[in-house]
C-alpha cells in the first residue's frame, strides 16, 4: 500500500537548514496494523503528515497504491485524502458548535466537486455512529461529551468514506485508561474487518498491540528493512485517477456550498446579526436616498413643466442685413405650415405639441356697447397652444381642430378682458368685434374663457389677449399680417429642451442659409440649472448613503477576517478531511454573499417603508404634495447591485486568506 523511499523533510530558519527526517525508506503492506514509535520531536509527526498527504517531503519518494505524492495535484491530493485515508488526531479537532452527526458528516461533504446523495450520508453516519456506541449523542455538541466519546466521533469521521487506510496520531494520548482501552479495541475492530492501519504513539503498551513497530529517533526511521529488499511498487500509475462524476463548475460548488455558509451563520447568529446591522442600515440608505432623489426630481421639475418652462417658442424674420453675396436655396419671408412647421414632428419626435403664433398688438375690442382698447392683443393659434403654455378653461372650451380647419368665427378671452367687457355677467356664447387693423375688424363668438395665468413676462399679459384660430386670423389680416414669424413647441417629458431648441433653429439655418434670421426663447437655460442642480442633490444624497453602505461593508470584510483567524483550525481540518482549496474559497464566499443578501433583503424591506414614510410625512407639510407609493426600478437595481458588490469584495479577501492556509499550520494554530 505505502512504500516510503529516501525520504528526506527540512526546513529553513533563518538561513540555515534544519533537518527532521533523514532517508526514511520502509513499506506498509495492506491490511497491516503497524505503530511508529519514539519520542516527542523526533519526527514523527512530520512523517504522519507526509504519509496523510498534507505535507510535501523535501526529497525522496511516497507512493501510495502506486501513486507518487510528490505529483499529485492539489485536487488530487484532496480526493485521496478523503477517499483513501481517514484521519484521526490527538486533539479531536471537532467542530464546536456542530453536533455529533454534523461532525461525522464534515468527510462526507467534501470535495464538493463530487456529485453525493446526502440522504445516503445520513444513513452512513448513523449506522457508524451506533456502531461506535454514539447513536444517542447524535444531537449533542462536543463539550456535552467524554474524552472517549470526542475520540469515538473522530474515528467515525474517519470510517464515513471507508477509507482503506486509518493514520492515527496518538488517538490514546488524552484519554484515561478505560477510555484509552476502548479505543483500542475500536482499532483492533477495524484491524480486523482487513483495514490497513498506522498508529504514531510514544507509548510502548499501545505499540506492542500493533503488528509492527517503526522507531523514529533523530529523524531516522528503524524497523523498516533492508532499503535494497523492499519489493517493487505494485501500483499501476504514477498519477491519482479522479472520479468521473467531478465537477469544477463554480456556479454548482457556489450552490452546494450555500447550505454549509447558512449554518455556519445561524451557529454565529448573534454575532452575524450585528454584522448585518451595517448592510441593512446602507442598503435601506441607499434605496432610500436614490429613491427620493428622484421622487423630489420628478415633483420640481412638474412643477416647472406646469409653469410652461418645457416650451421654446421658435422665431424667425427676413434677413435685411444679408450681403449681396449671400446665397440661399430658398428666401425666408415666414414661416408655413405645409412645408415648414408640419414636418418637424416628424424630423424631431421629442416635439410633443406645435402651434403656430400670430399676434397684432394694436387691438380694440366691442361687446354690447362697450369697447376695450388698453393692453388687448388678437392672437391666432391652434387647438394645441392651450396645453402648450398651460392654458386651464374657466368656462367654455379652448378652440377645436374643425375651429382651426375651417376658420371658425369664434374665440376664447382672457380672463381679464372677460371681466372689463361683460362686468362679471356670462361670456360664453356672446359675439364680440375685434379691430384687427384700421381697415378690417372681425365678429366672433365666445366660446370659452381661460382662467387667470401668470407669467414672468410684463409685456405679455395672457388676461388680456383674444386668442382664435390661427387660420381665421391669416384670412382677415393684411398680407404682412398674415405672415408667420413665430411658433410656439412643447418638448417631451423626457427631452432636453435646450438641445431640441438648438437643433430646430440649426435646421431653419440650414433650409433657409443666410435668408434668415432665426432665434430661440425658451426657460431652458432654468430648466438645465435646475436639473443639474437636482442631479447634484441626487448625487450627495447617494454618496452619503454608499458611505454607510461601505461602512457595513468594511465591517463584514472584518467579521470574515475574525471568523477565519478563529476558524484556522476548522479550515485546517475540513482540508484535511478532503476539502479543496477552490471549495474553501466558495465556501467562505458564500458565507459573505448570504451574510449581505439576507441584510439586503432586510435593507430593501426597510428602505422602502423609509422611503415611503418620508413622503407620508412631507405630505403633512406640502399641501399639495399628493402621496404615492414609490418603488424606483433604477434604485431597486443599484440596491441589488451593491447587496452583490459588498458581498463579494466583503468575502473576497477572507476567502483568498482561508483558501491559501496551509494544512499543517492551521492544525497547529493557537
Amino acid at each position: 500500500m505505502l512504500t516510503v523511499s529516501d525520504l528526506d523533510f527540512s526546513y529553513q530558519m533563518d538561513g540555515q537548514r534544519v533537518g527532521i527526517l533523514n532517508q526514511v525508506n520502509f513499506q506498509i503492506r495492506r491490511g497491516e496494523f503497524v505503530a511508529i514509535q519514539g519520542p516527542s520531536g523526533s519526527g514523527k509527526s512530520t512523517l504522519f503528515y507526509i504519509l496523510g498527504c498534507l505535507l510535501r517531503p523535501t526529497s525522496g519518494k511516497v507512493s501510495f497504491e502506486g501513486a507518487d505524492l510528490s505529483k499529485l495535484t492539489g485536487d488530487q491530493a484532496a480526493y485521496l485524502r478523503n477517499h483513501k485515508i481517514g484521519f484521526i488526531f490527538q486533539q479531536f479537532h471537532l467542530l464546536p458548535r456542530a453536533t455529533v452527526l454534523d461532525n461525522i458528516m464534515l468527510a462526507a461533504t467534501y470535495p464538493m466537486e463530487m456529485a453525493r446523495s446526502k440522504q445516503a450520508a445520513v444513513e452512513r453516519a448513523t449506522r457508524i455512529a451506533e456502531r461506535l456506541g454514539l447513536g444517542d449523542r447524535l444531537q449533542h455538541l462536543p463539550n456535552q461529551l467524554s474524552g472517549g466519546q470526542q475520540q469515538r466521533v473522530a474515528i467515525a469521521r474517519a470510517l464515513m468514506s471507508d477509507a482503506s487506510l486509518i493514520l492515527a496520531d496518538e488517538p490514546t494520548g488524552n484519554l484515561d485508561s478505560r477510555n484509552a482501552a476502548e479505543i483500542l479495541r475500536i482499532f483492533d475492530e477495524l484491524h480486523a474487518q482487513g483495514r490497513t492501519i498506522i498508529i504514531i504513539t510514544h507509548d510502548s503498551e499501545v505499540a506492542q498491540r500493533c503488528d509492527r513497530i517503526l522507531t523514529v529517533r533523530d529523524g531516522v526511521v528503524f524497523g523498516g528493512g533492508d532499503p535494497s529488499a523492499m519489493l517493487p511498487d505494485v501500483g499501476t500509475s504514477s498519477a491519482m485517477a479522479m472520479p468521473s462524476n467531478w465537477s469544477n463548475s463554480g456556479l454548482l460548488l457556489s450552490i452546494k456550498a450555500l447550505p454549509g455558509a447558512v449554518r455556519n451563520l445561524i451557529r454565529n447568529r448573534t454575532k452575524s446579526l450585528l454584522t448585518m446591522l451595517g448592510i441593512i442600515i446602507g442598503i435601506a440608505a441607499v434605496l432610500a436616498m436614490i429613491s427620493l432623489g428622484e421622487f423630489t426630481k420628478r415633483r420640481i421639475m412638474e412643477g416647472f413643466e406646469a409653469l410652461g418652462v418645457n416650451k421654446l417658442v421658435v422665431r424667425g424674420y427676413p434677413n435685411w442685413e444679408r450681403k449681396a453675396t449671400d446665397e440661399s436655396m430658398r428666401e425666408f419671408g415666414g414661416f408655413k405650415w405645409d412645408t415648414d412647421l408640419k414636418p418637424l414632428r416628424r424630423l424631431f419626435p421629442e416635439i410633443h405639441l406645435l402651434s403656430p403664433v400670430l399676434a397684432n398688438w394694436q387691438n380694440t375690442v366691442t361687446a354690447g356697447g362697450r369697447s376695450v382698447s388698453e393692453n388687448v392683443r388678437l392672437r391666432g393659434v391652434n387647438h394645441e397652444y392651450a396645453a402648450i403654455t398651460n392654458i386651464k378653461m374657466a368656462e367654455g372650451r379652448w378652440l377645436t381642430p374643425y375651429h382651426v380647419d375651417q376658420r371658425g368665427l369664434v374665440c376664447v378671452l382672457g380672463s381679464e378682458l372677460a371681466t372689463q367687457l361683460f362686468q362679471g355677467l356670462p361670456s360664453v356664447g356672446q359675439m364680440i368685434t375685434v379691430s384687427v387693423d384700421a381697415e378690417r375688424s372681425l365678429p366672433c363668438r365666445v366660446i370659452g374663457v381661460a382662467m387667470p395665468q401668470k407669467t414672468n413676462q410684463e409685456w405679455n399679459r395672457p388676461n388680456t389677449q383674444i386668442s382664435v384660430p390661427y387660420t381665421l386670423y391669416q384670412a382677415v389680416s393684411s398680407y404682412g399680417g398674415s405672415q408667420m414669424y413665430q411658433f410656439a413647441v412643447q418638448v417631451r417629458p423626457d427631452a432636453d429642451v435646450e438641445k431640441t431648441g438648438r437643433k430646430i433653429k440649426a435646421y431653419f439655418e440650414q433650409r433657409y442659409g443666410r435668408s434668415g434670421r432665426f432665434m430661440v426663447d425658451t426657460e431652458g437655460t432654468l430648466v438645465a440649472q435646475t436639473k443639474r442642480f437636482l442631479n447634484i442633490f441626487a448625487i450627495l444624497l447617494a454618496a452619503i448613503a454608499f458611505l454607510s453602505l461601505l461602512v457595513g461593508g468594511i465591517g463584514i470584510h472584518n467579521m470574515m477576517l475574525v471568523s477565519v483567524t478563529e476558524r484556522i483550525k476548522e479550515i485546517g481540518l475540513r482540508k484535511a478531511v478532503g476539502a479543496t482549496s477552490r471549495s474553501i474559497r466558495l465556501q467562505i464566499l458564500m458565507e459573505s454573499m448570504a451574510l449581505c443578501a439576507a441584510a439586503g433583503v432586510i435593507g430593501i424591506g426597510s428602505g422602502f417603508a423609509a422611503t415611503e414614510l418620508m413622503i407620508f410625512g412631507a405630505t403633512k407639510f406640502v399641501p399639495k404634495l399628493k402621496f404615492e407609493w414609490v418603488l424606483d426600478p433604477f434604485a431597486m437595481a443599484i440596491a441589488v447591485v451593491s447587496i452583490f458588490a459588498v458581498g463579494m469584495f466583503s468575502g473576497m479577501v477572507p476567502a483568498r486568506r482561508a483558501e491559501r492556509l496551509q494544512v499543517i499550520e492551521a492544525l497547529r494554530a493557537e
